[in-house]
């Protein structure tokens, strides 16, 4: 009975040993998947951004005469009612890698001037620029939530039927730790040409750390973010090692500084694109305000609301018409 009794036990504890196995391996799935449960919430559609507000004299006390508005957002974006449209076309799923995000975060080849000479050392500046010698230093590949949009800048008149940018991308990365690993890339890339910018007299690209990162990328419109949102935000500022940002909510809350300190709110719709970009001095008062123009879809849905009804309508005349005509043939 005590040789049975001692089998058991040995079955026991075995059997114990793999379910504790078993629950620590499913725990340690569970925590992987958590960094991959984020959802796209990127849709087709339009919108249209408006300039709510802009105190001129604040925002020189908070700048100086060295920056505008218009340096951060092209087109009329230092006049208050300047809008902005952008339309987003074909969300999917993409895999992109670091040449395509240096080119669609970073936008590199803005730094090149046009007529730059044609010589040597300017062929081997444009070598490292090309698909082939970055796709060869960095391979990855990094899957994508992608929109394809157009783009209308900052006008106080009605918008062209052309829009300034026609072709343009917004990424939501899957994984924030691929921001974290292309920004590393981005570094280590700018500082490998540096010598060959300076010797063409060009201004070297900046290495940046998480905040300046942060910062261009909501500059440059890209930047879109999956649900949960808050948790999203939480991830990139944790990612990143981003020190002057926090997140409450949906909206990101960044400290800056120029001839003063200021503060940046950053908000995020139900999209998961940027709704407002409010800029407050260092009293806590709004200096600067985009917003998303809510009054495009109220006369939208109006819009449509007449146009429904007025259907309607004409369907109801056409219907009794054919009843009266029924009606006097018999």
């Amino acid at each position: 009975m005590l040789i049975v009794r001692n089998g058991r036990g040995k079955k026991r504890a075995l059997l114990a040993v793999f379910l504790l196995g078993t629950i620590f391996i499913s725990l340690g799935a569970t925590g992987i998947a958590a960094e991959t449960t984020y959802e796209v919430a990127l849709e087709k559609g339009t919108e249209l951004y408006i300039v709510n507000q802009y105190n001129e004299d604040k925002w020189e006390d908070t700048f100086g005469d060295e920056l505008e508005p218009d340096d951060w957002f092209e087109g009329d974006s230092d006049k208050v009612g300047a809008k902005s449209r952008i339309t987003f076309r074909n969300v999917g799923d993409f895999k992109t890698d670091t040449f395509e995000a240096f080119m669609t975060i970073f936008d590199v080849l803005d730094a090149i001037p046009k007529d730059l000479p044609v010589n040597n050392d300017t062929m081997r500046l444009m070598v490292f620029f090309s698909e082939d010698f970055i796709d060869e230093l960095y391979s990855d590949k990094f899957s994508i939530w992608e929109a394809i949009t157009v783009k209308w800048n900052y006008e106080t008149e009605e918008f062209d039927q052309t829009p300034d940018e026609k072709v343009n991308t917004v990424p939501v990365f899957k994984n924030i730790k691929d921001i974290k690993h292309i920004l590393e890339n981005y570094n280590e890339w700018a500082d490998m040409i540096s010598f060959n910018m300076t010797q063409l007299g060009l201004e070297r690209h900046p290495k940046l750390d998480g905040d300046d990162f942060l910062w261009e990328f909501i500059l440059s419109g890209k930047l879109a973010i999956a649900r949960p949102f808050n948790k999203y935000l939480k991830e990139m500022i944790d990612r990143l090692d981003i020190d002057d940002a926090e997140v409450e909510g949906n909206t990101l809350i960044i400290d800056r500084k120029a001839k003063e300190d200021y503060t940046v709110e950053v908000s995020f719709n139900e999209q998961g694109i940027i709704s407002s970009f409010i800029v407050k001095n260092e009293d806590e008062r709004i200096i600067y305000e985009i917003i998303i123009d809510d009054t495009y879809e109220i006369i939208l849905i109006v819009l449509i609301g007449i146009t429904g009804v007025a259907l309607a309508a004409i369907v109801g005349i056409i219907v009794m018409l054919i009843k009266r005509t029924k009606e006097f043939k018999e």
